[in-house]
């Protein structure tokens, strides 16, 4: 039995190729507060929730990733 595993949040560097942005526009968002993010181990991260949230209030696109 296969089973489907989620993506629980995305770096920022994943954050901005997703949405086809520059990786300095993602920081910048995250930094003034248009996009909300969480520390773990020192390292910046896009909740999930938050990638649906920006996607259903029209604020971007994401693009199609494969899965690996």
């Amino acid at each position: 039995m296969k089973r489907e595993i989620r993506r629980r949040a995305f770096g920022l560097h994943e954050f901005a190729y997703i949405f086809g942005i520059s990786r300095e526009t993602a920081k910048r968002f995250a930094r003034i507060g248009v996009l909300k993010t969480i520390t773990v181990g020192g390292r910046r991260l896009v909740p999930a929730a938050e990638v649906e949230r920006i996607e259903k209030e029209g604020l971007g696109t994401p693009r199609k990733l494969r899965d690996s």
